[in-house]
């Protein structure tokens, strides 16, 4: 083993918040690309899609993805 296989990596985080727009955007471009979405932001884009649905009504949410 190399000294750079045994050096542990750090823990990488991201502290970001989202306005509306992006969440909106973003939840359009999962919904429209799910075929595409990696498995490593499946989670990702169940929450972004979950916050778009917790914040519309089911009509509001249909036409939204329409």
């Amino acid at each position: 083993m190399t000294e750079n296989e045994n050096t542990v990596a750090p823990s990488l985080s991201l502290d970001y918040h989202f306005n509306e727009r992006e969440i909106r955007n973003l939840a359009r471009f999962f919904r429209n690309h799910q075929e595409m979405i990696p498995d490593a932001l499946i989670n990702f884009a169940t929450k972004i899609e979950r916050a778009i649905y917790n914040s519309m009504s089911i009509d509001e949410a249909e036409a939204f993805y329409s």
